[in-house]
């Protein structure tokens, strides 16, 4: 693990420790979300060019980290763990802040697969 990585779960840890465990409400993160654009490759159900977000919060439902990871990828961008297709950083013009970030991978874990 290199140390941008460290220092940021680091700190997402902290801010996990520090702030009640319930993310916004569902329909505040929804307007984020589609404020941000992350609509466009994602859905809450269904897989479009990134994962579903209920495939996510499945995937990660027993990591400890998994706010901090998702938060990292948010601000950052990441490829690998869905496929060859990167995920952009959503956060280079700074309209999306760590805090919003760490709201919105803590909505997505929430959230459950359709049955």
């Amino acid at each position: 693990m290199n140390a941008r990585l460290a220092a940021r779960l680091g700190a997402a840890v902290l801010c996990v420790a520090l702030r009640p465990a319930l993310a916004a409400p569902d329909a505040d993160m929804v307007r984020l979300a589609q404020s941000e654009g992350c609509f466009a490759c994602h859905a809450i159900d269904r897989k479009k060019v990134g994962p579903a977000y209920a495939a996510v919060a499945q995937r990660y439902a027993h990591d400890p980290h998994a706010a901090a990871i998702l938060q990292d990828a948010i601000l950052n961008g990441h490829q690998g763990t869905w496929g060859v297709i990167p995920m952009p950083a959503y956060a280079p013009d700074g309209d999306l802040n760590a805090q919003q970030a760490l709201d919105l991978a803590r909505w997505i874990l929430s959230l459950k697969p359709a049955r």
